[in-house]
């Protein structure tokens, strides 16, 4: 499922393995031994024990480890990691890095220690599943999150987000909670920052409101759902985070101009060709 945090123990195989990331997940690999590359359309990386890496979603990346390579791999996805970020300012900080592949080497022992205990954890919670396991793993996604920010080495030279930053920031966290529904005010908490402050600095950069922005994702999504998959008006609405289909329908409407059925009904309509015959000519 999507929603869904993998945890997969990387032993010392005969061979060498790979893996292929893509889709809306964050990753993290551990290498405790050995060596291995990582490549992407950016070209190629190596990785040698002791290290890590970051690697965020959005795009196809593969993963080749020698034999004899051991560690753990961790994939997020991208809504739990969302709801799994600090809040405050250290919340802003880390989504400025983890948007970003992070290959750290010469990693401080103990540091690299805390990250594979709170991995670990992880896959101990699931594995049980025992009362209140996806608090435990939020919080330990939380921990893990704080632990690679300080070990990519932050520089903070003012605790007052420069504007540029705060847009990021904000379209970051929309692309994440885009079917929770926050509220501005909840965007804003969750920056650390005030509403005046995010209004101003999305306004310029982008030349529309923050709530403004929040609804075009929305429409962006829902116009996509419906021409390019088969659900139904009403599922489309649930799966966006609608919990009344009827409201979507308004929803559409007012910023549309027709329901979501009409819009659909019209984009999928087969386009009728000129007819550039000579019998048509005057």
């Amino acid at each position: 499922m999507s929603d869904i945090v993998e945890v997969r123990s990387i032993k010392s195989a005969l061979t060498n393995m790979e893996y292929v990331l893509h889709g809306e997940r964050f990753h993290l690999f551990l290498l405790a031994a050995g060596a291995g590359i990582l490549i992407s359309d950016d070209g190629a990386t190596p990785l040698a024990a002791p290290c890590f890496s970051w690697l965020p979603n959005g795009k196809v990346r593969t993963v080749r480890l020698e034999a004899g390579t051991h560690g753990a791999a961790l994939s997020i996805p991208d809504l739990v990691l969302g709801r799994s970020m600090p809040a405050g300012s250290v919340g802003s900080h880390i989504r400025e890095i983890i948007g970003y592949p992070l290959v750290a080497r010469e990693t401080d022992p103990q540091g690299l220690r805390k990250l594979a205990g709170m991995v670990e954890t992880i896959e101990r919670e699931l594995f049980e599943n025992g009362p209140a396991a996806q608090s435990v793993m939020q919080h330990c996604l939380a921990l893990l999150m704080i632990e690679i920010w300080r070990m990519s080495r932050p520089e903070i030279s003012s605790p007052r987000p420069l504007p540029r930053n705060i847009v990021h920031t904000f379209m970051f966290l929309v692309d994440l909670h885009l079917r929770d529904h926050w509220t501005i005010q909840r965007y804003t908490r969750q920056m650390g920052i005030s509403k005046d402050r995010l209004n101003s600095a999305v306004r310029r950069a982008i030349g529309r409101p923050p709530l403004a922005h929040i609804h075009d994702r929305l429409m962006t999504e829902a116009k996509s759902l419906l021409t390019g998959s088969g659900l139904q008006v009403a599922e489309v609405a649930y799966k966006l985070g609608f919990s009344d289909a009827a409201y979507f329908n308004r929803f559409f409407q007012r910023h549309e101009g027709m329901p979501p059925g009409k819009y659909r009904e019209n984009a999928l309509k087969p386009k009728t060709e000129p007819d550039v015959s000579f019998a048509a000519w005057p």
